[in-house]
């Protein structure tokens, strides 16, 4: 077990924070979706009906979208520019 561990500690690791922040982004992102609908006089969401909806579905690929484009131009950049 404790060779598993360190052979993917990285793997483990980075998807544990993926995991921790996806449900942080679904939470806040409930909490702001059902005060939105406060304001409007709506009756609030539910989380799991929150997770369902195009509010959640659309702030996830909104972040991936960033987080790609950021992580391309990157490796684009490393390819001709250099720090030492």
């Amino acid at each position: 077990m404790q060779r598993f561990l360190r052979n993917n500690g990285l793997s483990l690791v980075l998807f544990a924070a993926f995991v921790i922040f996806l449900v942080g982004q679904s939470y806040t992102g409930w909490q702001v979706e059902n005060a939105d609908r406060q304001e409007h006089d709506r009756p609030p969401l539910a989380y799991t009906a929150y997770l369902q909806s195009g509010h959640f579905i659309e702030a996830t690929f909104e972040n991936w979208e960033s987080e790609y484009l950021q992580m391309g131009a990157y490796v684009l950049l490393t390819v001709f520019l250099f720090q030492r």
